[in-house]
């Protein structure tokens, strides 16, 4: 337990008296052994948090004991919110009056008022995302913004349009954020272009996810203070490997080659898995300016045509690029695993490596199938590698066996030119290469997990919970609808019981859709200072420690490893530590999110402009979404449309919420049923394609599915 969390429970007790601040602090810390000075500092970061309100009356009291919520204002429809409070399975409904002028992306303190989740807004703890982008419009009021993030308008006062004109596409900053039903306002720091300017429009993506794009010059300053080869007073207090086997295995495209691995096998059958990473936090201090930069990213953002790197190319590519036949500083964790994929032993030292080979996935998937020029070429390498195809079964099978899921989720890949126009979009193949270095950081980081776990210092631990029983009930409703006989949810919700689900509709058209059901069913993982697990991974201790070049967690926790191999905390250092750790966590898990939705939302952009080149063409579809405004139809390409209901064939349609069905009397429409569309309409600047069905000669009946699938 942290010592917030100590002093969160010291708080919560209904009898607990005290005179003043000062005698509850001086308190405290006799009961925690810790000084008076580091209590005031914790409980004023908790009430700056919001997690801790001080009273006009002088006195303390947690959310608990107010009977209050802290969550954050997950979207915005006309005039009311919905908040997403953390572990809590159905969102709190915010009425109009009742929002505090609070906006998407605030996190807000909620108290209930009613039924049915219904609550208001008690204080705006932190309001983010004041930047924001949209187009210029005008009307009979003056000027405003519209912005996809909301629905109500932003007005600029003409003053403040800073040079931009009606149609432009610019960047808004929110000036005033009133709390009642009046309008936001703001002013527009950046013109971007015209709005029906097809060129700028992933840049406005960027603008406004307000993901940064340049590092302090302070930090390239410090880059540039940083050498391009290591020298023996680097060497110092390392385990040398450098005349070990050590290679790197990644995609062709790769350039911040962060991770190798190494193998060796026993005569009693057991292995020693050498996994290898960069040792970034031996260049970006705690503290830095380039940490900073590192801090504020949280994490390296993939789009199509282009990276955004959380670190310098200078690193990233450079001194932490675990390149060939160079030598390169490393954290390695060396694992004895025996036969039935068990972790035995382990050591975790600071390293100095040389790899000898920089293999690309489609190499050793040619290798593991015998091909004969890979296998010639790569000789001396080929029986490592078939060591470590052994050694991945072996894993495969283990974490088969403990339960862990593996949703078949198709990711997109493009095929450009050289302007950057899309040519083709596929779905990414994934060869078992790729997986066998998946096992392979997956049981390090399981491995590291569990190390810090029992050594019980601050750490950052990637967390997953299991899913709440209502989220059970809700996918037993719904594999119910496909023709399975009612199953009862399971007293403790193991990943074992998803597994045996998901292998019911195996080789079923329903399977592809039915993984991203189950996937939406569960919570989302995120960081945390408490080690609750992964369920999808089935693993008890979970942490991020293989990419300290693109997310922030895994580089923090190699900077509290070298600490801990060096000794170098005291009760002080330790105290400091869980304070950032605490904090860290909270923002990588937010600028994960930010990455992701910004991602996804590029890819969108490119499968419009896409599909704005096959207007009028036919396809072959899957059912992947029903709601009752239409039906969303995915692709083999993995480009999803919707056909909106007024496009259905005439009928009487009802929505069935819990089995996602939209039936009519002569017409049914199911999630994973095959259907042939034709493309409508591709608007690249809205991200949006409509499909319209291609019906056969006769209408679609309704087939009632009497299979049972559990048999």
């Amino acid at each position: 337990m942290t010592i917030k969390s100590k002093i969160i429970e010291i708080l919560n007790d209904k009898n607990l008296k005290y005179k003043n601040l000062y005698n509850l602090y001086v308190s405290i810390g006799r009961k925690l052994s810790i000084e008076k000075d580091i209590v005031e500092d914790v409980v004023n970061k908790l009430i700056k948090s919001g997690d801790v309100v001080l009273g006009k009356n002088g006195k303390l009291a947690t959310l608990q004991t107010l009977k209050i919520k802290k969550g954050e204002v997950a979207n915005k429809s006309r005039d009311y919110l919905f908040v997403k409070v953390k572990g809590q399975a159905r969102d709190f409904f915010i009425p109009s009056d009742k929002t505090k002028g609070a906006i998407s992306g605030d996190i807000v303190l909620v108290k209930a008022i009613g039924g049915n989740n219904e609550a208001e807004v008690v204080k705006i703890v932190e309001k983010v995302n004041r930047q924001v982008v949209g187009i210029v419009k005008k009307d009979e009021v003056g000027f405003f913004v519209e912005a996809d993030r909301f629905t109500k308008p932003i007005y600029i006062q003409e003053k403040e349009l800073n040079g931009a004109e009606v149609n432009d596409l610019v960047v808004t900053e929110i000036t005033y954020q009133p709390s009642t039903k009046e309008g936001l306002q703001g002013k527009v720091n950046e013109v971007l272009g015209k709005s029906d300017n097809k060129a700028i429009l992933e840049e406005a993506i960027i603008k406004d996810f307000n993901i940064p794009t340049k590092y302090r010059e302070e930090a390239l300053k410090e880059c540039e203070h940083i050498a391009d080869s290591i020298n023996e007073d680097d060497k110092k207090g390392r385990l040398d490997l450098t005349k070990q086997t050590i290679f790197t295995i990644d995609g062709a495209d790769a350039r911040d080659l962060d991770d190798a691995v190494s193998i060796k096998k026993f005569e009693d059958g057991t292995f020693e898995l050498g996994v290898h990473i960069a040792d970034v936090g031996n260049y970006v201090k705690l503290g830095s300016h380039l940490d900073k930069d590192a801090f504020e990213r949280g994490t390296s953002v993939y789009f199509p045509d282009n990276v955004i790197p959380m670190l310098p190319k200078k690193l990233s590519n450079g001194i932490c690029s675990l390149n060939p036949n160079v030598e390169r500083l490393a954290l390695s964790v060396i694992m004895k695993i025996d036969q039935n994929g068990k972790v035995i032993s382990h050591d975790i030292k600071e390293s100095v490596i040389k790899s000898c080979q920089r293999f690309t996935y489609d190499e050793i998937f040619a290798i593991m199938n015998g091909d004969k020029e890979m296998c010639e070429k790569y000789s001396h390498l080929k029986d490592d590698v078939l060591k470590m195809v052994e050694l991945s079964n072996i894993i495969k099978a283990d974490r088969k066996l403990r339960g862990s899921l593996d949703f078949e989720i198709p990711e997109s890949t493009f095929k450009l030119n050289e302007k950057g126009e899309v040519l083709d979009v596929m779905p990414r193949v994934q060869n078992e290469a790729h997986n066998l270095i998946e096992r392979f950081m997956v049981i390090c980081n399981e491995t590291v997990a569990k190390h810090f776990d029992e050594l019980k210092v601050p750490f950052i631990y990637r967390v997953h919970e299991k899913p709440t029983p209502e989220s059970v009930k809700n996918v037993l409703m719904f594999v119910e609808g496909l023709g399975v006989n009612k199953l009862l949810p399971p007293k403790n919700i193991e990943p074992t019981f998803y597994q045996r689900l998901l292998s019911m509709f195996e080789g079923t058209p329903q399977a592809s859709v039915l993984n991203k059901v189950f996937l939406m069913s569960m919570k989302k993982a995120r960081y945390q200072e408490d080690d609750l697990g992964h369920f999808g991974l089935a693993s008890i201790n979970y942490c991020h420690f293989t990419s300290p070049i693109r997310r922030y967690p895994d580089l923090c926790i190699h900077r509290i490893i070298k600490q801990c191999l060096h000794k170098e905390y005291s009760k002080a250092k330790l105290y400091e530590l869980e304070d950032f750790v605490t904090e860290a966590s909270f923002q990588s898990s937010k600028t994960e999110r930010r990455a992701d939705d910004a991602e996804r939302t590029v890819d969108d952009l490119k499968k419009a402009e896409y599909m704005s080149k096959q207007i009028g063409k036919v396809f072959e579809g899957v059912i992947s979404g029903v709601t009752n405004f239409g039906v969303f139809v995915q692709l083999p390409n993995t480009v999803e449309g919707l056909i909106k209901l007024e496009n259905l064939p005439k009928d009487d349609y009802v929505f069935i919420d819990r089995q996602l069905k939209l039936v009519g009397r002569s017409n049914s429409y199911c999630l994973g049923d095959k259907i042939k569309v034709k493309v409508a309409a591709s608007n690249v600047f809205t991200r949006k394609i409509d499909f319209e069905e291609v019906l056969e000669k006769s209408p679609k009946k309704i087939q009632k599915k009497t299979e049972n699938l559990t048999k």
